[in-house]
């Protein structure tokens, strides 16, 4: 098996690195044990420098960072830029911040390190999902063995790089290009200790079952449902805005966007009109110019199984206001899209969509969307708009979400996925893989 970097704008073979032979994973693994020994007792002005340095090394390299991630996942350039000050600014918080977090060494309460952590991450945000793990990770004394996805080999070769060049010991954090059954091997061998995976549910639940099979630790960060039911007296300007942003940054690749809009027949034309002027202004064009409004997908199956998905539903009744057609060209783009009077028995509702299309189911009755959103369970958010604030607050009570917001918009100003086991904040628990150790003296 080879790891193979595409450039999504072109769709063309950037580079193929081979995976890591059973040796190679052994050498890194044991150094990365030997190294846990070390760092569990390194100072925390030792880690905190580190985290520094790291932070300085992302914004003097921010540029050359956020074209990697362009040009291997296909994400604007405007918004790879963003995603690198936001990792460096969470580099410096948890150096800043994170001894006051823990318990001082003479505490009769501390948290000690586990030791090797394994990180699994999807391909969303290739820079993002690694640091705010990984910043309160090494700031708490573990190390960190990171798998990145299959298409991103490059920003694997740059985490490492980075580390490198901010004086990190070698076997810090050591990026792995191996296959599923190496990852098996790896939950299972004893020097790691615990780990933290983000994607899908499917994914996860094979992931959790090893890790529980070895007694093993894991944070979850899992895609989940995410809904805007729009009522008939909304504000539809906040209304649509706060679609664009659910559905369309990143290029509709979030895992936690919007999946459909639901919405009450008295305002649903409106809406819909309002909503495809909106995508009408977006266009297809190339990532690494910073007037680009839409970037290619991040793989070629994607973009096809998005558009199975489209295909399926026009077939089954939906209506296409905007896009919903394959481009000509080179690349893996698609462009924004629109699909009205989607039944939410359609696939397009009902699996998680990872791309520039938005849904519009249209619901007869606040009964309707109880019953609805009771089918697709407590795992997700809810955002009701309504200008009734008492009638917003008794629908979100009835519904079986386990987030409900009224009027405001789940992304606004972040941008960012969350849902790491969050401390205050919303930032990475600097306490998820430590042992609570308590210390009693007999007088």
């Amino acid at each position: 098996m080879a790891f193979i970097s595409y450039h999504p704008a072109t769709g063309r073979e950037a580079e193929r690195v081979a995976t890591l032979s059973a040796a190679e994973l052994e050498q890194r693994v044991q150094q990365s044990h030997v190294v846990a020994k070390e760092w569990r007792q390194s100072s925390f002005a030792d880690r905190s420098a580190v985290l520094n340095r790291l932070a300085s090394l992302l914004s003097a390299n921010r540029e050359r960072l956020a074209l990697t991630m362009t040009r291997e996942m296909g994400k604007l350039l405007s918004e790879a830029l963003v995603e690198i000050d936001r990792c460096a600014l969470e580099c410096t918080y948890f150096a800043t911040q994170g001894q006051a977090m823990l318990p001082l060494a003479r505490s009769m309460t501390t948290f000690e390190p586990m030791g090797t952590v394994l990180l699994l991450t999807s391909w969303r945000f290739p820079l993002w999902q690694v640091f705010r793990m990984l910043a309160p990770t090494l700031m708490a004394g573990n190390v960190v063995l990171l798998k990145l996805a299959e298409n991103l080999p490059r920003c694997a070769r740059e985490i490492e790089w980075l580390l490198a060049e901010a004086g990190a010991p070698r076997g810090l954090v050591f990026s792995l290009l191996i296959d599923k059954l190496q990852v098996a091997s790896l939950i299972a061998d004893p020097r790691v200790k615990a780990m933290a995976f983000s994607g899908n549910r499917q994914d996860a639940s094979q992931v959790a079952a090893l890790a529980g099979q070895q007694l093993k630790p894991i944070v979850l960060e899992l895609d989940e449902t995410e809904l805007h039911v729009i009522l008939d007296d909304a504000d539809l300007e906040l209304a649509v805005d706060a679609a664009m942003r659910s559905r369309f940054r990143n290029a509709g690749q979030l895992g936690y966007a919007a999946r459909g809009f639901i919405v009450t027949p008295g305002i649903a034309d409106d809406f819909v009109a309002r909503l495809s002027a909106r995508l009408s202004e977006l266009q297809c064009g190339d990532p690494e110019q910073e007037t680009a409004t839409l970037g290619p997908l991040a793989t070629g199956l994607q973009r096809d199984e998005l558009h199975q998905q489209v295909t399926a539903a026009l077939a089954a009744g939906a209506r296409a206001v905007v896009g919903c057609e394959l481009p000509a060209g080179e690349g893996w783009h698609y462009p924004a899209s629109l699909l009205d009077e989607v039944a939410p028995k359609m696939e397009v509702f009902r699996q998680q969509l990872s791309g520039p299309l938005a849904c519009v189911i249209r619901v007869p009755s606040l009964d309707a969307i109880t019953d609805l959103c009771q089918e697709l369970g407590p795992d997700g958010t809810a955002s009701i708009w309504t200008r009734d604030l008492a009638r917003g607050e008794q629908l979100a009570r009835r519904l079986s979400f386990g987030r409900c917001l009224i009027n405001m918009d789940p992304h606004q100003g972040k941008g960012y996925p969350s849902g790491f086991n969050p401390a205050p904040e919303g930032r990475f628990n600097i306490k998820a893989f430590c042992h609570l150790k308590t210390l009693l003296v007999s007088v």
